[in-house]
């Protein structure tokens, strides 16, 4: 669904991350408010949920970094934030425990075998 929506932007134009070659040798500017309307911040829980599940599974990436995601999905129902793992979850209306449950189980048997 997002990747989708990123693709669609990328080949509309819209690709909206920052050209390394005209940033080079330039310092971030933070004094501008930059504005960030729902579907902004809808699509970054989204993008953070998918890329985290995604990761969990990534040869590639470090065995750090999975424990980091694994903590975040573990985290206690009395942590709060806007983007903790159950946060991302209630605002797609999926069910964390049974997603964290699924994931797990998965994690498990692929690193057991």
């Amino acid at each position: 669904m997002l990747m989708t929506e990123m693709a669609m932007h990328k080949e509309s134009g819209q690709d909206h991350r920052p050209d390394p070659a005209r940033m080079a040798g330039r310092e971030a500017n933070f004094d501008e408010e930059i504005p960030w309307t729902e579907d902004d911040i809808l699509r970054l829980h989204g993008l953070l949920l998918e890329k985290s599940l995604h990761d969990l599974f990534d040869l590639r990436v470090s065995a750090k970094t999975q424990a980091d995601i694994l903590d975040w999905m573990r985290a206690p129902r009395s942590e709060s934030g806007a983007f903790t793992y159950r946060a991302c979850c209630r605002l797609f209306g999926l069910d964390d425990e049974e997603i964290r449950d699924r994931v797990l189980e998965r994690y498990r048997r692929r690193h057991t075998h």
